[in-house]
């Protein structure tokens, strides 16, 4: 599948992947800092996938920036707020859902914020981002 990543913005500073490492205490993923580097801050097409039956739509890459001035919303603020164990968030739906990195079995997650539940797609990264619709 080829997606088209509307208003990429490159990565200023690839110290973020580190920082995130030891913020979480964990490896960051390689496949996960690829797509950061090729996708940070943006908007995916074509954006739905679907989860327990549901479909979905992924919104925005998070920024992966220290930079408040953004107008995407930051990795940092949302690992903050979140507080998920070996989970790496890493996009957002545009209900406020989010779309995380499970390093404990390399899958993608979905969250929903309202409800504090998590589901797994059961797929890969690269699996996930090629089932995009």
């Amino acid at each position: 599948m080829n997606i088209d990543w509307k208003y990429a913005e490159k990565v200023a500073d690839l110290s973020v992947f580190d920082e995130i490492g030891e913020m979480m205490e964990i490896d960051f993923p390689e496949e996960l800092k690829e797509l950061i580097l090729a996708a940070n801050a943006s908007m995916p097409s074509p954006n739905k996938f679907t989860v327990g039956g549901k479909e979905r739509v992924l919104g925005e890459i998070l920024a992966f920036t220290h930079d408040e001035e953004e107008d995407s919303e930051d990795v940092f603020s949302t690992i903050e707020d979140l507080e998920l164990n070996n989970i790496i968030p890493f996009a957002v739906d545009p209900f406020g859902n989010y779309i995380g990195y499970s390093v404990t079995d390399g899958k993608v997650v979905f969250y929903d914020h309202e409800c504090d539940e998590m589901e797994s797609t059961g797929k890969s990264l690269s699996e996930f981002i090629n089932s995009l619709y």
